[in-house]
């Protein structure tokens, strides 16, 4: 299992985690497992052997199976009786809720934002991440284009300063990412990158910087309902 996380200095899900559970050997196993799924490297349904788990890894079966369950409830992997341990394959129903609930909240979190002082400091390193996104896109990295386009989202749920959101917001993107590799891989496509993406995030901060409050949110809740479409028609069409 080979994930580049040099690729454009982009942020993985568990490197966004809180840095107190980095020192954990269960941790490392966790996040090498949690960011091999979300980069689309261990795609949905793949059976994750604990033997071979533990021989890339280098680590015991115990610290493998402790870091699958932490996994299972995430819901990022099924504990299957007597199979053993697969990656998640979420249906139709998931994630149609997955990306409402992540409509809410980030509805939510704009809120929040608009009312915080000094904003248009706060959102200066979103910016540069945006930069990067774009770089991925042009180029074609679609693994760093991903983890930039996550984590978008997910560091805006950080400036609020609230851990339990912002550990729900990093979790819902990590789900959204398998989400999208269920539904690639549901109709044999080619991943393909959101050229758009980028510029809608760059759309959004400026809203936010200049308090369009009102405008921002409906700008989100576009952004993350064409999401949901998008992977509805891909479902619709099997």
């Amino acid at each position: 299992m080979n994930t580049d996380n040099d690729t454009l200095h982009a942020p993985t899900p568990s490197s966004m985690m809180p840095a107190g559970r980095h020192d954990s050997e269960l941790f490392r196993v966790y996040a090498l497992i949690l960011d091999g799924i979300t980069d689309h490297v261990l795609l949905p349904g793949k059976k994750l052997t604990e033997s071979e788990l533990c021989r890339q890894m280098v680590c015991s079966r115990n610290t493998v199976r402790g870091a699958l369950s932490l996994l299972a409830h995430d819901k990022i992997v099924d504990l299957q009786p007597n199979r053993g341990a697969f990656v998640h394959v979420p249906d139709l129903k998931e994630m149609q809720d997955v990306f409402n609930a992540r409509i809410e909240m980030e509805s939510m979190i704009l809120n929040l934002l608009s009312d915080m002082p000094d904003l248009e400091t706060r959102l200066q390193p979103l910016y540069a991440m945006i930069e990067r996104e774009e770089q991925a896109s042009d180029s074609g990295d679609r693994v760093g284009w991903n983890r930039l386009s996550n984590a978008f989202h997910v560091e805006l749920a950080r400036l609020i300063d609230n851990n339990v959101l912002f550990d729900i917001m990093n979790t819902l993107c990590a789900r959204s990412s398998l989400i999208v590799a269920v539904f690639d891989a549901q109709r044999h496509e080619k991943r393909t990158i959101n050229t758009h993406t980028h510029s809608e995030h760059r759309e959004i901060l400026d809203l936010l910087v200049n308090g369009k409050r009102n405008r921002v949110v409906k700008v989100m809740r576009k952004h993350l309902s064409a999401c949901v479409e998008r992977l509805e028609r891909k479902y619709e069409a099997e």
